[in-house]
C-alpha cells in the first residue's frame, strides 16, 4: 500500500501549484439526520455524490446528466457534482486525488488494467455478487475482472476502435467503397486529397488522440501477444524484439501521416471531429465514442465505419471490439452505499435506452438493440453478424505508467515530425528512454 500510495504522489506538488484539485472537498460531509419542521419525524441529510470521468463527447455527458437527474427525483436529498477530466490527464488526475485521499464517490475506469493500481490503493470496490452486475452475462464482465475473479467496476457498453467516415465525402471524392486491404486504404486517401478533401483528421493537439489513432493497428497486430507492452513497461521485453508487431505500425503511421493535413499537432480533438462532420476531412482513426462526437456536430450527416485495413489479406480487417471498464466505486466514500444505488441505477433498460441515444454507443443490458444510429447498424451488419469482429478485451493497447507514458508519446511526436520518419531510430529511442526510467530485467 505504502509503495502504490508513494507512487501516486509523484507530480502532486506540480498540480497544487497549478492551481490545485477540482472537487477536493469530500462528497457528503454531513452524515446525521435533522428532524424535519413538521412532522418530527427524521430528514434526510443532504448529501453530494461527486463523480469523475474523461467523457468530451456532448452525448456522453448527457447520458449522465440525464442519468443522475434521474436518481436526484427519487432520491431528494441527494445532489450530483460530476467533474470532466481531460482524457489526456486524466489517470494524472485519479492519482492526485489518490495522493490528497480526496477521491470521488464515482469515477470511470477505461481498464482493468489502468484500475489495478487503485485497486491496490483501496479505491475501487469488489463488486462480486452484488445486485448492480447481476444478469450480465460473463463476456460482459471479463473486462473488469482480476484473475482471481474478482469484479472492481460495472460495465455500461461494448465499444471498439476502427476507422470513422463521411460518406457523402467518399462519395464526392469517388471512393465506391469502404477499403479491405492497406493498398486500398492508401489509394482511397490519394483520392480524397485529389478531390480537395483531407483524407484523416487528426487530433494530436490532443496527445490522448495519439494513442488512439494507432491502437486499431496496435491491437490488430498485438493481440496474439497480450502481453508485450506490458513486458516493456516492466523491463522484461524491449521494442526493439518487436513482439507485438510495433515496428509494422510505425511503417504504416508514416506512410499514412502525409494525409492528416497540415497541422495535425495543432488541431484538437473537436477541431478534428468538425473536419469530418462538415465533409472538409473524410476519416478519423479513432473509438465508437467517435461516432457521438460527430453526431453532435451534424446530427444528419450520413457516417460509416470500418475496420482497419492493415495487411493486404481482406480477412484481416476485422473490427476489434470490446467490453472494458466502467463505473467504479470508492469504498472509502462515506456515501459508498448511495454511490452503489446511483451507479445501479444506470443498468436498467431505460438508462440503457438513454446511453444509446444520447452516447450513441452500444449497451450491454440484455436485449437493448442496435438500431439507434444507421453508423452502428452497418456496424453490426457488416461486422457483428457476419463474424468479421474480434474481442480484444484482455489486451490493453496502451502503456498504463504515466511516466513511461509521457516518454512514448514524446516520441512517436519526434517520429512523425522526423521527416525520414526512421522506424529504427524511433525503437532505438523508445527502449533507450524506457530503460532511462525502469530497469531491464
Amino acid at each position: 500500500m505504502k509503495r502504490v500510495r508513494k507512487t501516486l504522489l509523484q507530480g502532486f506538488v506540480l498540480l497544487l501549484l497549478a492551481g490545485g484539485l477540482p472537487g477536493c472537498g469530500w462528497p457528503g460531509d454531513g452524515s446525521g439526520a435533522a428532524a424535519g419542521p413538521e412532522t418530527g419525524k427524521p430528514k434526510a441529510q443532504p448529501v453530494k455524490l461527486v463523480w469523475y470521468h474523461h467523457f468530451r463527447e456532448e452525448g456522453a455527458r448527457k447520458w449522465l446528466e440525464i442519468g443522475t437527474s434521474r436518481f436526484s427525483q427519487t432520491h431528494p436529498n441527494v445532489a450530483f457534482e460530476t467533474i470532466a477530466a481531460d482524457a489526456s490527464t486524466y489517470a494524472s488526475t485519479l492519482h492526485n486525488l489518490v495522493a490528497v485521499e480526496k477521491m470521488p464517490d464515482l469515477y470511470m475506469a477505461d481498464s482493468i488494467f489502468a484500475l489495478q493500481e487503485f485497486i491496490d490503493a483501496g479505491y475501487a470496490m469488489d463488486l462480486t455478487g452484488l445486485p448492480l452486475i447481476e444478469g450480465l452475462q460473463d463476456d460482459a464482465l471479463k473486462g473488469v475482472k482480476t484473475a482471481d475473479g474478482k469484479v472492481w467496476a460495472m460495465p455500461f457498453d461494448r465499444n471498439g476502435v476502427g476507422v470513422f467516415y463521411n460518406k457523402a465525402a467518399f462519395a464526392e471524392a469517388g471512393v465506391a467503397r469502404v477499403p479491405e486491404t492497406w493498398s486500398e486504404f492508401l489509394a482511397a486517401c490519394e483520392r480524397l486529397r485529389r478531390a480537395g478533401i483531407t483524407p484523416i483528421a487528426a487530433g494530436y493537439k490532443d496527445i490522448w488522440t495519439l494513442n488512439a489513432d494507432i491502437q486499431p493497428d496496435v491491437i490488430a497486430n498485438g493481440v496474439g501477444a497480450p502481453s508485450w507492452i506490458r513486458d516493456i513497461e516492466a523491463g522484461k521485453a524491449t521494442f526493439a524484439e518487436d513482439k507485438g508487431g510495433f515496428k509494422g505500425v510505425l511503417k504504416r503511421l508514416a506512410e499514412r501521416f502525409k494525409y492528416m493535413g497540415d497541422a495535425p499537432f495543432s488541431t484538437g480533438w473537436n477541431d478534428a471531429l468538425k473536419m469530418v462532420a462538415s465533409g472538409k476531412a473524410a476519416m478519423i482513426v479513432n473509438g465508437t465514442w467517435t461516432v457521438d462526437g460527430l453526431r453532435s456536430e451534424n446530427p444528419d450527416a450520413a457516417f460509416g465505419m470500418f475496420a482497419f485495413p492493415y495487411s493486404e489479406d481482406p480477412a484481416d480487417a476485422r473490427f476489434a471490439m470490446k467490453t472494458t471498464g466502467g463505473i467504479v466505486v470508492n469504498p472509502r466514500s462515506p456515501n459508498k452505499a448511495l454511490a452503489l444505488e446511483a451507479a445501479r441505477s444506470f443498468g436498467t433498460p431505460e438508462m440503457a435506452e438513454v446511453f444509446q441515444t444520447q452516447k450513441k454507443g452500444i449497451s450491454i443490458v440484455p436485449g437493448a438493440p442496435i438500431s439507434f444510429d444507421p453508423a452502428f447498424e452497418e456496424l453490426d451488419r457488416q461486422y457483428l453478424k457476419t463474424g468479421r469482429s474480434f474481442d480484444y478485451s484482455f489486451f490493453y493497447p496502451e502503456v498504463i505508467n504515466q511516466e513511461l507514458l509521457a516518454v512514448y508519446q514524446n516520441e512517436l511526436t519526434l517520429f512523425l515530425y522526423d521527416p525520414q520518419h526512421d522506424v529504427e531510430k524511433c525503437i532505438r529511442a523508445l527502449d533507450e528512454a524506457f530503460d532511462r526510467i525502469r530497469p531491464r530485467r
